[in-house]
């Protein structure tokens, strides 16, 4: 049960770490009006994108998704998992860059880039070598230190509210649907790191649900906090409308009168937890589809590590980091719709001896 526990702090901890920066922008791009049905829509798809998965993971009990594509055939891993590593390496990459911008610019504005980098992936990497135990464990740690922060922020921001920023909350515009933006918006709800978990544990869709229910009141709030205090008008405009709404609190009774200092210190521990997860995915994918035995799974978390340490600070703007982690975010999109599909209709086929599937 403890470790059912790790694995839904971790699904949570790595939304959250997505979600923070990216997830509002794009739903204020995509909609002026009824910002919730879109949340929810996208929230709804996310959930049965991993029903899917999971039911078709549990056609394969001690069996993770890269003994699955293995099974598939070993060709078909090799064309879906360098491509899948590879936008991996990118993903890590820009998502320590976009949140030591951030970081930089809360409490660290003389700090250079590259040594708050170097800090980030060293830990990251670190953690992931340790293997999965340790990182389990770290999501409780994370968790206790990293949720009471954002719980605070979400409800010491109430102050600033100002109900009649939102309107029609209802109707909203067909383009949205249509929007690439929103395809993005999948990508921002990471789960297939679960996949990689299940033979170990006994996870099931259904312990699943809560931590499902709470990214989801995340989503919306982040969304909503800024667009309570702003207004639709003003939060398009902004480059971080959840920053720049942690920032407009005043909370001077409390020995930290900015609220973004909460913010910067749970983005650390967020951005240095999920791609501990991500890296650790990496070493697993390559030592089970290389056949270089005698390199151990820490060498390629490593190497991983320093390609997209190398990634990070050869991007000269932040415009441009913003541009290619959307686009990494896509290519994770694509992933993460043809994955389960694959995945159940392999296992809904052996089950039924239609492939000729042996245990």
């Amino acid at each position: 049960m403890t470790r059912l526990l790790q694995i839904g702090i971790t699904f949570i901890i790595i939304n959250l770490s997505f979600g923070y920066l990216i997830y509002p922008d794009l739903i204020y791009k995509l909609t002026h009006t009824a910002h919730w049905e879109l949340v929810m829509c996208h929230a709804l798809f996310q959930l049965f994108l991993i029903w899917i998965f999971m039911k078709g993971l549990s056609y394969f009990p001690q069996k993770d998704v890269v003994d699955i594509y293995l099974k598939i055939g070993r060709w078909l891993a090799f064309l879906f998992f360098i491509p899948f590593v590879i936008n991996l390496i990118m993903i890590v990459a820009f998502n320590i860059r976009v949140h030591t911008e951030v970081i930089i610019s809360i409490f660290l504005p003389r700090t250079p880039i590259w040594a708050i980098l170097i800090l980030l992936f060293f830990i990251s990497a670190y953690t992931a070598t340790k293997g999965i135990g340790t990182i389990l464990r770290c999501s409780v740690f994370i968790s206790i230190l990293v949720i009471p922060l954002v719980v605070f922020n979400i409800f010491s921001s109430s102050v600033n509210f100002d109900l009649h920023n939102v309107s029609q909350v209802m109707d909203l515009p067909i383009h949205s649907w249509l929007d690439i933006k929103f395809f993005y918006l999948l990508g921002l709800s990471p789960f297939l790191f679960l996949g990689f978990m299940t033979s170990e544990t006994n996870l099931t869709f259904r312990k699943l649900i809560v931590p499902w229910i709470s990214v989801t009141l995340f989503f919306l709030s982040v969304v909503y906090i800024p667009l309570f205090i702003f207004g639709q008008e003003t939060v398009v405009r902004l480059t971080n409308p959840f920053v720049e709404a942690m920032d407009s609190v005043d909370i001077s009774w409390f020995s930290f009168n900015r609220q973004t200092v909460f913010f910067g210190v749970s983005l650390v521990g967020l951005v240095i937890f999920a791609n501990a997860v991500i890296l650790w995915m990496v070493g697993q994918v390559a030592k089970k589809i290389s056949e270089w035995r005698v390199i151990k799974p820490s060498h390629w978390i490593i190497g991983a590590s320093v390609l997209s340490f190398m990634f990070a600070l050869i991007v000269p703007n932040k415009t441009l980091i913003e541009k290619y982690f959307l686009w990494s975010i896509g290519a994770q999109t694509v992933f993460m719709v043809i994955t389960p599909f694959i995945i159940f209709i392999y296992g809904y086929l052996s089950e039924r001896d239609v492939l000729g599937y042996e245990e």
